[in-house]
């Protein structure tokens, strides 16, 4: 009874194939990264204004990942892809799903630091952030009024480099391009 059970069981886990780690971590729909522009002014309805800049919700990035791996992020790095811009602040919010952005500072992934001579917003992380099912981070810019319609000219690149190792597949194979146009007010 005993050789019978075993050899069941032999036959049954030949039958379905094994797929390495690896193997499944290579499946470029395991894991994606989807921006989203939003170009939307925070303080719009506001009647104290906190900034004499603007301030300004530039876009979504979303990480997706359907496989167990844990994935951690340590930073991001923008790079700028029109006019040259000398100075600009980046912060990156976290997101809660179904619910508006709030960048408050329980929210506040951290504040970028720009490079002039790069074009570059980098934007380090105090503590590797985990990522789960799905994470959208807010990229929220606070810019003079004079550099609205520069930024709008441009986009941002996400820098493979800096991405956890399972992205940069999907990274390297798709545009990852936030482009700075302001979207027309949804209803």
């Amino acid at each position: 009874m005993k050789r019978t059970s075993c050899v069941m069981f032999l036959c049954a886990a030949m039958s379905f194939p094994l797929k390495t780690r690896a193997e499944k971590s290579s499946d470029p729909e395991q894991f994606t990264i989807l921006l989203e522009p939003k170009w939307e002014d925070l303080e719009k309805n506001k009647k104290r204004k906190l900034f004499t800049d603007k301030w300004i919700l530039a876009g979504d990035i979303t990480f997706k990942k359907r496989a167990p791996d844990f994935v951690s992020l340590n930073e991001l790095h923008l790079t700028w892809n029109g006019k040259k811009i000398n100075h600009i602040i980046g912060s990156l919010y976290e997101k809660t799903k179904g619910v508006h952005l709030m960048p408050i500072e329980k929210y506040l992934i951290c504040d970028g630091s720009w490079k002039s001579s790069e074009q570059k917003l980098i934007l380090k992380f105090e503590k590797p952030r985990t990522l789960y099912a799905v994470n959208t981070l807010s990229l929220v810019l606070t810019i003079p009024k004079e550099m609205e319609k520069v930024l709008q000219d441009g986009y941002f690149s996400l820098e493979v480099e800096t991405l956890p190792d399972q992205f940069k597949n999907y990274a390297t194979e798709n545009d990852l391009s936030l482009v700075m146009k302001e979207t027309p007010a949804r209803n």
